[in-house]
Order: structure tokens, then sequence, then C-alpha cells
């Protein structure tokens, strides 16, 4: 971060941390595209140490993961802030509101947050419309999940839907089985029940990459042990 950026985050930090942590964080959402211009003039650029993984051309190696942006509508804002990938997400077939606030809790000694947002998303239909219009120009990275409503024995479905919804949008997508928010959510990640979940994507992303005339990677993103 150049001088100029520290000065003024250390000039918003205080304004920003008066804020409930939520509401904060739907702030600095909205305000990134005028912030995305003040951010280049004081700055903030892309560093050029392209690294190559899956098949795909990163242009550096720090990105943006899964969950700042769950309704992918500011991923050209994200991205012009020097990020070498974007991911954006989670998303559900259908809309949901996540858990009863308060959700977000910060722990300013660890400088660090709890997130206990449980995939809050606008639905399926609304991320595709807003991924649809981006023109990030990196690499863009669409991370799924399943409805907290649908029944844990049905998951696959979710993902399948998903999938096939963001396929042709997507440098690679993150099949998401990590978060301790939805329940019963990682029990998807022990022996059968993973097997089965992989075998059914990886047939899909079979069917869905003739079509669409490429291989997009899937990715795993599962608990730490």
């Amino acid at each position: 971060m150049s001088q100029a950026a520290s000065v003024a985050w250390a000039l918003l930090r205080p304004l920003l941390f008066s804020l409930e942590a939520e509401r904060a964080h739907a702030l600095g959402l909205a305000s990134l595209g005028w912030s995305r211009k003040a951010w280049q003039l004081l700055g903030c650029r892309r560093i050029d140490d392209p690294i190559e993984l899956m098949g795909i051309r990163f242009p550096n190696r720090i990105g943006l993961a899964a969950g700042l942006d769950k309704n992918g509508r500011h991923v050209d804002d994200l991205a012009a802030l020097g990020f070498g990938f974007v991911e954006v997400g989670t998303v559900t077939p259908r809309a949901q509101p996540g858990n009863p606030a308060p959700r977000m809790f910060r722990l300013p000694r660890h400088q660090a947050l709890i997130n206990r947002m449980g995939f809050n998303n606008e639905g399926l239909d609304s991320f595709l419309a807003n991924v649809a219009r981006a023109r990030p120009g990196i690499v863009l990275g669409l991370n799924i999940g399943k409805n907290a409503t649908t029944p844990i024995d049905q998951a696959v479905d979710d993902y399948l839907a998903c999938l096939q919804a963001v396929y042709p949008h997507a440098s690679y997508v993150t099949v998401n089985i990590s978060s301790p928010n939805t329940r019963d959510l990682r029990s998807l990640q022990q022996g059968d029940a993973l097997d089965a979940m992989l075998a059914a994507l990886m047939a899909r992303r079979g069917q869905l990459a003739a079509p669409a005339g490429r291989v997009v990677p899937l990715l795993v993103k599962i608990a730490p042990t």
C-alpha cells in the first residue's frame, strides 16, 4: 500500500469501526464504485508476478476469497484493486437470508472477524445477471453452495444446479462444503458422501465441457481438521 493509501485508511478506519460490523461491511461494498478510482489515484495497482495453476494464468498470487461479495455485484471494482484473481459467492440456487443478526463480530486485538452469515445471498438468477455484466479482465472464481432448507441427502442437487448455471462464466468453480453455519454441511466432507458428490459433479462437468469448449477446474473448499 502506498503512503497516501495508508493515510487514507488511517482516516477511514475510525469511521468504519464506529459502525456495527455488518453495517460497515455493507457500506464498504456500496462505496467500491467511487473508492476504486480513489485507490487507483493513491497508488494501488496490480503487481505483475504471474503463475500458472490448473491451466490458468494468474497475473499474481494474491486473490480475494469468496464471502466478501456474495452476490457478484462488485466484480469489476474488486478486480481493479490489483488482485490476481477474485472469487465471489457463495451462491445457492434460491435466495436466502442467512442466519439471524448479529452474525459478524470484530476481534480487534487479533485483527480478525468472526463470520456467522450462513450463505446469505440473492440466489442464482441475481448472481448470474451480475456476473454476466462484469468485465474483470482477470481470473474469476465462482463459489457454490447449498440452501439451508435443502435436506443434506439432496445437497448434490443444489450443487449440480449451481455448477450448470455458473459454468459459462467461471474461470474456476469452488464447491463450498466447509461452512459451519449451514446445518450438517460438513458431513459432505466424509467418505461415501464426498465420493458420491464429487463423482456427480465431475460427470456434470464432463457434460458441460464440450458445449462450452473448455474444461473449467473444480476446487473443493473443506474445513480445517
